[in-house]
């Protein structure tokens, strides 16, 4: 992490109520480099077609001028390009969003500058879409919780269609609890807003964040969580809730959650 990303995340984790009002500058010309460098060079391009081989053909050139774009307010995210993959089961398929490659370096430098005040935030037993967090950890530490407590139940919760049932005005609101930067307020509610190309016509939602899309997990992850404990016979016997592998570990089957 770079001085000024640790200097940003201990100001978060010192005040936790403090609201970061300019971090945009930070999307420097350096900064989309390395977001560039961390990106997979043979995945899929957006709707413009255009792929890393190409772009690093003039790389420090289309950098820099997409800098000024982002300086100057001109930067504009480009429709999301929609395919269909089969899901784990094979029967179903799922929607996966594509962003342009331009959309993908910005989104990751932004991404970095959020992580940074936003994992100050996450509790420990928050494991989905988080750095040098994976789904093998959040199952190791179910069986540590299983060791360590008598736990009758193993209660298992998957949230349909996450992604695209996001409520984006209170996803916004969430988060201006941290960060109240215009700049970045506005890159964010494009991403969001931008639309999808589907057999040659743009569909706008009203809800969601496109699945496929560099910022949406973390998006996903801060707007997700379990807002109320879990009341068991009129008390709150909630006992531990690990995420990523969406379970909530409780001694009753006579629960009610709200995500």
């Amino acid at each position: 992490m770079s001085t000024t990303r640790t200097r940003i995340a201990e100001l978060a984790r010192e005040d936790r109520e403090r609201r970061f009002t300019s971090i945009a500058h930070l999307l420097t010309p350096e900064a989309l480099y390395l977001a560039y460098e961390g990106l997979k060079k043979d995945a899929s391009a957006g709707v413009d077609g255009v792929t890393c081989a190409e772009y690093e053909e003039t790389l420090w050139e289309r950098l820099l001028d997409l800098h000024d774009r982002l300086k100057s307010g001109c930067y504009r995210a480009q429709p999301l390009r929609r395919v269909y993959i089969p899901k784990e089961d094979g029967k179903k398929k799922r929607a996966i969003s594509i962003p342009s490659l331009e959309d993908k370096i910005v989104q990751r430098a932004t991404v970095e500058l959020l992580n940074a005040i936003y994992e100050q935030d996450f509790l420990g037993c928050s494991y989905g879409f988080r750095p040098r967090r994976s789904a093998q950890d959040a199952l190791d530490e179910v069986g540590r919780v299983i060791c360590r407590r008598p736990i009758s139940y193993v209660l298992e919760a998957d949230i349909a269609s996450y992604f695209d049932s996001i409520v984006r005005s209170q996803l916004m609101e969430l988060i201006q609890h941290r960060v109240v930067d215009g700049s970045i307020l506005q890159l964010i509610g494009k991403w969001i807003n931008v639309g999808v190309i589907e057999d040659g016509r743009l569909l706008v939602t009203e809800t969601g964040t496109g699945q496929g899309q560099v910022i949406s997990p973390l998006l996903a992850a801060y707007s997700g969580g379990l807002r109320t404990p879990i009341p068991i016979d009129g008390g709150q016997r909630f006992q531990t809730m690990v995420d990523g592998v969406s379970d909530a570990m409780v001694d009753t089957f006579s629960a009610s959650l709200e995500w």
